[in-house]
């Protein structure tokens, strides 16, 4: 198909489906009743800061979702750099604090390639007055961190929160546990969604579902728990130095029996094994085959003397040639090293824990919904792959904000694409090939673009020389002027229902060109 073809067939799609889902002319909302926080990325920039700092040259660019776009239109911020640095943030006025409240965290991500190897997740920055985007990076100290993130066989939706101890001001990473295993290589759009609730929950929705959940008051939901254990190991408490805590032992009187053997063969050859009579000891494996010749143009002086081709000693067939030997069976000597047994410790104690004493840091935040102040939002990520777009991000207290932003762009993304599935299943026939070609093309041309056009050129170019140098099949004589000679059926045959008399007359027609047929055989014989 050709690539314009494929456009037009992809345009006419998506106003099929746009007209369908009623989003047609569809502008993102520009704020959301409720939002602390919404960016729809109506523009490039808007309020976000590109960093300065030096080791950060990854490249932003605003672009649509498609193809195919869902949403005509819609754009978000797209990390395209692979291998690079990619930092911007945007500094609130006023920080955020969640006492009481909450915190609602939600965003829309698409991967418009596979993530292998980097992350693909939002950074609420923690507020102090050096806060600044200018000076953005890696070591910028965050509250919270959601979102995607892979590289080999670490693969999970990061939920971290930096607690700070009230007693010595250190400040830990709790990492939920068992994360979620978002979907990071099917190139579809998706939103991720965070609620801390004033209950101390946290729960973690994917699309709307909800995926995951833990109690930042659990000893086990983090690792890192919020809380540290009332109880630590005394550092002064040191194991004493015939303490014995291995259960098992070498047994001391064992022996080794006289008939072990460590250096036995695993395998050795069979003693039992005859060499057949007809073993030829002193024939080679292949010998010149006899029955060839040198070429009828071959030049001793040019090509040098001819040798004949090696081919398989047939006197080899019948038992084999060369040195023989016996075939390797497994050593029925063979025990391997030879090991002491273990039994059971007579010390043995058991294992040794360290005296508990109580921890001097010990503190108990019943409120860890309470995060530390958020002075502003980054994206900071380090990737293989290019292609990561963001949109429409929100923070909010209430769930309910988060739900009717959804509804307002994801949902109805979400709600075309499946009328989109919808359409191309429909048709199973003619429409839903040209349909899926089309889309197919569409990707390829934007893959490969100058690919694409050289193999539309070339196919151009050649079709041109066929049509130019075509000719129509010729048929025999014969067959021309009986076609021009058969008159042109009359509108009354055609119209009146001679369809009897016309069979009879091809019957009889056929019987005759078989009668001659016959006729000139039998005279041929006669010949």
């Amino acid at each position: 198909m050709l690539p314009w073809r494929a456009l037009l067939l992809g345009a006419v799609y998506a106003a099929e489906v746009a007209a369908a889902v009623n989003v047609t002319g569809y502008e993102p909302p520009e704020t959301v009743e409720g939002a602390l926080f919404w960016e729809p990325f109506i523009s490039l920039w808007g309020r976000w800061a590109v960093t300065k700092d030096p080791d950060y040259t990854g490249i932003f660019k605003h672009e649509t979702y498609g193809p195919p776009e869902s949403l005509p239109g819609d754009k978000g911020l797209v990390l395209t750099s692979p291998v690079r640095k990619h930092g911007i943030s945007h500094i609130f006025d006023q920080p955020i604090t969640t006492k009481g409240t909450g915190l609602v965290i939600q965003f829309e991500l698409l991967l418009k390639n596979s993530l292998e190897c980097g992350g693909a997740y939002l950074k609420l920055l923690a507020a102090d007055e050096g806060l600044s985007s200018d000076t953005f990076n890696g070591d910028t100290p965050y509250t919270i961190m959601f979102g995607p993130d892979r590289c080999g066989s670490n693969h999970k939706l990061h939920f971290i929160l930096r607690h700070k101890s009230p007693t010595d001001g250190t400040w830990k990473e709790c990492h939920m546990t068992s994360p979620f295993i978002p979907p990071v290589q099917d190139r579809k759009p998706h939103l991720y969604t965070a609620i801390l609730s004033p209950d101390n929950k946290v729960r973690i929705l994917v699309d709307g579902e909800e995926k995951k959940t833990a109690d930042l008051l659990s000893e086990t939901d983090f690792r890192e728990a919020i809380n540290p254990p009332k109880e630590v190991d005394d550092p002064e408490d040191i194991k004493p130095a015939d303490w014995v805590d291995a259960p098992k032992m070498v047994d001391p009187e064992a022996v080794k029996p006289d008939n072990w053997d460590n250096d036995a063969p695993v395998r050795i050859s069979d003693p039992k094994a005859v060499k057949p009579a007809a073993w030829e000891d002193d024939e080679p494996l292949q010998v010149p085959d006899a029955t060839a010749s040198a070429p009828a143009d071959w030049d001793e002086e040019e090509d040098g003397e001819w040798e004949p081709p090696m081919v398989p000693n047939p006197k080899c067939k019948a038992a084999g040639c060369g040195e023989w030997k016996p075939p390797v069976i497994p050593n029925p000597a063979y025990k391997g090293t030879w090991k002491a047994p273990e039994i059971d410790n007579p010390g043995y104690k058991g294992p040794w824990k360290a005296r508990q004493i109580a921890n001097p840091n010990y503190y108990y935040d019943d409120e860890p919904h309470n995060v530390a102040p958020i002075g502003g939002i980054g994206i900071e990520l380090w990737t293989m792959q290019d292609g990561i777009l963001f949109d429409n991000i929100l923070i909010a207290t209430d769930p309910a904000v988060a739900a009717a932003a959804a509804a307002q762009t994801f949902d109805l993304r979400l709600a075309a694409a499946k009328e989109a599935e919808r359409l191309a299943n429909k048709d199973n026939g003619v429409l839903g090939a040209l349909r899926s070609r089309a889309q197919e093309a569409i990707d390829l041309a934007q893959a490969n673009t100058l690919p694409v056009l050289v193999a539309v050129l070339v196919g151009l170019v050649s079709f041109g020389l066929l049509c130019c140098r075509s000719k129509p099949a010729r048929g025999s004589r014969r067959e021309q002027a009986e076609a021009e000679a058969e008159p042109a059926p009359s509108r009354s045959s055609k119209a009146g229902g001679n369809a009897e008399a016309e069979e009879k007359a091809e019957e009889e027609e056929e019987m005759a060109e078989e009668e001659v047929d016959e006729d000139e055989g039998e005279g041929e014989g006669e010949e």
